[in-house]
């Protein structure tokens, strides 16, 4: 495991990254909460409709946000298909975790499945940060900025 924070990656990076990550999960956890709630009056299980509906939603949801944050938050040249795989086994330990949350506390206790929507996807942020840029976007890869990452495509698609 790499260093977190060092000469190369001062807490003023992580910080600045860590705000990105926020700013882009707001739309990640936009289109998660769409796909919940639509999900969620389809009624997919009787017994556990928050939780029925979470997991379809956590999954898409997990996809579009490797591509985003991979495209806008990590300066990261880590190959997508091992950082997408990293990330669902990250995401998937989450998964566990709020679907069972989901399940336990809207549809056993009775607690409103938004609210327990909301703080599921808020207690993992923070975590979810610090696990993707440790194992799935490590310094160790290599960094590569936006503005450079932007350059790289227009310059494939010129070819």
């Amino acid at each position: 495991m790499s260093k977190l924070v060092s000469d190369e990656y001062p807490w003023s990076k992580l910080l600045r990254e860590y705000a990105m990550y926020c700013f882009v999960g707001i739309f990640n956890v936009t289109v998660f909460f769409l796909i919940y709630s639509y999900l969620y009056k389809m009624n997919l299980s009787e017994t556990y409709p928050s939780g029925s509906a979470w997991a379809p939603a956590f999954v898409f949801s997990t996809w579009q946000s490797h591509f985003t944050h991979k495209l806008f938050t990590f300066e990261s040249t880590s190959d997508y298909k091992k950082s997408l795989m990293t990330m669902f086994w990250i995401y998937s330990i989450s998964l566990i975790i709020t679907t069972t949350s989901q399940s336990y506390f809207a549809d056993t206790l009775g607690y409103h499945h938004y609210y327990v929507w909301a703080a599921d996807t808020t207690a993992l942020g923070f975590i979810s940060f610090l696990a993707l840029r440790i194992y799935a976007f490590p310094l160790s890869d290599g960094r590569i900025t936006r503005q450079e990452r932007l350059e790289n495509f227009k310059e494939r698609r010129r070819a």
